[in-house]
């Protein structure tokens, strides 16, 4: 019932947000995509929960930030309101990042967008391997005393 409906609120009041930055950081969209943010926190993981996790005393600062950024939204200051509200949810939810980046990576259609490259595992070569490369390859009358370089970079 109520989680539910928290999920919808916070959900919708991130998107209500984001529309609001895209519009010129529009007053109206983002004092109601605040609204539902904070609405809908409470009801999603539980008002206790919420003032444990908000008012703890090493999250002083970054709670404080978010606090004040709200606030500075609702006064019809939403640029440096925004700004104040980014730096206390990332300082809030920074530590956060990596397990949803696992969680998506391990997706089924996201998770091929967030794997990376295939072939970035491999080595790389070096400014003097290419060097070398393009010199024998180019140049191949002048050789020098040596033909290039092993794999701990060392002559041979």
């Amino acid at each position: 019932g109520n989680r539910k409906f928290g999920i919808v609120l916070t959900a919708s009041g991130i998107v209500i947000s984001l529309l609001g930055i895209s519009m010129f950081f529009n007053k109206t969209l983002l004092r109601f995509g605040n609204l539902c943010f904070i609405c809908g926190i409470p009801l999603l993981i539980g008002p206790s929960r919420t003032a444990s996790f908000f008012l703890q005393p090493k999250k002083a600062r970054a709670t404080g930030c978010l606090a004040f950024g709200i606030f500075l939204v609702l006064i019809g200051k939403p640029f440096f309101g925004m700004i104040l509200e980014i730096f206390g949810f990332l300082n809030l939810f920074g530590n956060l990042f990596p397990v949803v980046l696992a969680m998506l990576k391990n997706m089924p259609f996201v998770g091929e967008l967030f794997k990376g490259r295939p072939n970035a595992d491999k080595k790389k070569k070096t400014r003097r391997r290419e060097e070398a490369e393009y010199s024998e390859r180019y140049y191949p009358d002048e050789r020098k005393e040596y033909k290039g370089y092993d794999e701990e970079e060392r002559y041979y």
